[in-house]
């Protein structure tokens, strides 16, 4: 393989409350990786090292993710350690809280910066829960964010991330796509975890990427079926984890196992993953 991603969800927080959310985990009693310098730099060495080891030609990626990572701390000193060690770094945010500072300082070395964006209305976007202290989401100001990114760094790439649900499928967002431009839209269909609830049937699925049928814009679909057991994720205490039947599944922290066993706990469906990138 060419890249390997390695999602890293540094932090479970969030300033949102989307009702669907998948970053609920089990409760570890063990504190979150992120808030620790020593315990972060251990993490991404032996994350490089083991899969280096396994995949010597291949890059890796490291996507991090959340819960919003802009809450953590030590956000910037993640990003410039892993991309020291030699990894390429993609990281995933609602942007909400994201600053002209953290733009400046660590657009330079991100290779891909993806944008959630769910609905362009105030009331869908509240139902969904995505709005914090009654405040939604100035458009003006991803524009803005994206334009920088774009001046800073001349070879990011811009991936916009919607998640279809029972309060935006009928939609319609191709103009604010087609205005964006990103390089990648990432259309996934609501996984339902640790709940019988379907968030997304599949004919509400369908209906969004029907309307969508026409932009003219790197579109790439994922259906609950091809998310399930077709990422490398790695939960905010450090352990490998997976989305099985509805529910997750978690190895031992990485920091107990030794580098050259690490692989062996990673849980997931290459066939699949490969059909993903």
């Amino acid at each position: 393989m060419k890249e390997i991603t390695i999602n890293w969800h540094i932090i479970q927080k969030c300033n949102y409350k989307c009702y669907y959310c998948f970053a609920k985990y089990d409760n570890y009693k063990k504190k979150e990786i992120h808030y620790s310098k020593k315990e972060i730099e251990l993490l991404l060495n032996r994350v490089y090292e083991a899969f280096k080891l396994k995949y010597k030609d291949s890059d890796l990626r490291l996507n991090i993710a959340g819960g919003e990572p802009t809450l953590s701390k030590n956000l910037d000193y993640i990003i410039q350690t892993a991309f020291s060690m030699g990894f390429k770094i993609s990281i995933i945010t609602n942007s909400s809280i994201l600053t002209t500072k953290f733009i400046r300082e660590n657009a330079k070395y991100i290779s891909m910066f993806a944008i959630s964006i769910d609905s362009l209305d105030t009331e869908t976007n509240h139902k969904i829960g995505r709005f914090s202290k009654n405040k939604s989401l100035e458009f003006s100001k991803i524009f803005k964010n994206i334009e920088l990114l774009r001046i800073i760094n001349k070879d990011i790439k811009i991936k916009i991330n919607t998640v279809i649900n029972k309060y935006n499928y009928h939609e319609y967002i191709g103009d604010f796509i087609s205005l964006v431009k990103p390089d990648k839209w990432k259309v996934f269909q609501a996984l339902s975890i640790n709940t019988n609830k379907i968030h997304c049937t599949e004919e509400q699925y369908m209906i969004f990427l029907q309307k969508h049928r026409n932009i003219n814009i790197n579109l790439f679909p994922e259906s609950n079926d091809e998310m399930t057991d077709s990422y490398i994720m790695i939960d905010p205490h450090g352990r490998f984890y997976q989305n099985t039947n509805s529910t997750y599944t978690y190895s031992a922290s990485i920091l107990d196992i030794c580098t050259s066993e690490i692989i062996n706990h990673v849980d997931v469906n290459f066939d699949k993953y490969k059909n993903r990138y």
